[in-house]
């Protein structure tokens, strides 16, 4: 070992100053840990508790101290310093502004009249149109679900539907997409958005600390114009009064003159902010797919490998896709294939490594029902047998498969 590996590896202590924050990236396949040593940090919105040991790994990440701090910091960074120009001023108005609306919305909602409104609990709903980079499950997938407890510092949002010690579990809403990028089916993009947004008019219209706490939308970050259309859709079906743009100039300009009765904010982004390369990002899907299966360090689960018949499963798509195994065929007649026509996959090697979502569709439905149906989970294709017509696939329960029907999409994950 080198005498600067060593030196990169050993313990060292980080001094923030007042409005501070350290910016950090460690790559994959690395670990440093962090602990707070004095004084009061937080790790994106969420506290540090003192001298607790904190694992990150494949992160670009930023610890920031309204009142100053000392970090200890053990492991190796690609890149790790102190930044004393940060946005944080302007994101904790923007807190401010839109808790003050919870506030009022909880006394509309009450009629001025209930204790509660005064002190209401706090249960927004969160909802993940961002395909690419899904933070509730696995990418390629839409998803809502309630903000119950605390996002974890190290697992983030893998494991958030588990049961904490002072919060009931938060049971995600999840529709297979199937791809990475709105625009590769942005008609089936739109049909899943109006499934997301009849989900959180359903539970507002139910739940009126809901109601009240409204929710946040985390959208897929476009800098082409022409593909502005499907950010305006989800903000019109979902009736979104405050919409913010980070860092994006002509999002921004293109916004307010469009978007009548919505408040468009705009606000900088942080000078610590990466651009993940393409390697990066694909490092990153893989992480999550295997913390869907396993979990984390912290919080392991376990899977079962099972085996199937073909004949014992329906696998289908919904839309044509040239990246689709050679044997896709459309379900009953034949007539001309559109983005929502949902079509019979036929297994094969192109199946290896894929993806699948379980659905509660029955056979005689598939045509029609799967189309929007809610995935109940996901399995890996981890073996194809042609000659036994045999499927081997990864499930986070054992067992044979309950549901037939499963629902192809273009995510690839290869255990490693």
């Amino acid at each position: 070992m080198t005498a600067a590996k060593e030196l990169n590896e050993a313990a060292k202590e980080w001094q923030l100053k007042a409005g501070e924050e350290f910016r950090f990236e460690v790559a994959f396949r690395k670990t440093i840990k962090v602990t707070l040593v004095s004084g009061c940090a937080e790790y994106f919105g969420a506290e540090l508790g003192p001298t607790t040991d904190y694992s990150f790994s494949g992160e670009n990440g930023a610890i920031f101290s309204w009142e100053g701090c000392t970090l200890r910091v053990v492991g190796e960074c690609q890149s790790a310093y102190v930044a004393g120009e940060t946005p944080m001023d302007s994101y904790i108005n923007v807190h401010m502004a839109l808790q003050q609306k919870r506030v009022q919305a909880h006394g509309d909602i009450s009629g001025g009249s209930d204790e509660s409104a005064a002190t209401p609990r706090e249960t927004p709903l969160f909802a993940d149109l961002d395909p690419h980079e899904a933070t509730i499950t696995v990418p390629g997938t839409l998803s809502v679900t309630p903000i119950t407890h605390a996002i974890s510092i190290e697992d983030s949002w893998i494991g958030y539907a588990e049961a904490s010690s002072n919060a009931p579990p938060a049971t995600p809403i999840v529709w297979q997409f199937g791809h990475e990028q709105p625009t590769d089916n942005v008609l089936l993009y739109k049909l899943l958005v109006d499934r997301v947004a009849q989900s959180i008019d359903l539970r507002l219209r139910t739940d009126r600390f809901a109601a009240g706490s409204g929710f946040v939308v985390d959208t897929r970050g476009v800098s082409d114009a022409s593909k502005y259309e499907v950010l305006e859709y989800a903000a019109e079906k979902l009736k979104i009064n405050v919409l913010i743009v980070v860092g994006n100039e002509r999002m921004y300009s293109a916004f307010s003159s469009k978007m009548a009765g919505v408040t468009v904010v705009k606000l900088a982004k942080s000078g610590g902010v990466v651009d993940r390369e393409p390697a990066f990002r694909r490092q990153y899907n893989s992480r999550i797919v295997r913390q869907y299966f396993y979990g984390t360090s912290g919080n392991p689960v376990s899977s079962y490998s099972t085996i199937t018949n073909f004949d014992d499963i329906l696998v289908v798509r919904i839309g044509e896709d040239a990246r689709a195994p050679s044997s896709t065929l459309p379900l009953g007649e034949s007539r001309m294939v559109t983005d929502t026509s949902v079509l019979e996959v036929t297994p094969d090697e192109g199946l290896s490594h894929s993806i699948l979502a379980v659905t509660d569709a029955r056979r005689d439905e598939a045509r029609e029902g799967v189309v929007g149906m809610q995935a109940l989970g996901f399995v890996s294709v981890t073996g194809v047998d042609m000659a036994k017509k045999r499927l081997t696939l990864l499930a986070p329960v054992p067992g044979r498969l309950q549901k037939p029907v499963l629902l192809y999409g273009g995510i690839k994950w290869m255990e490693t």
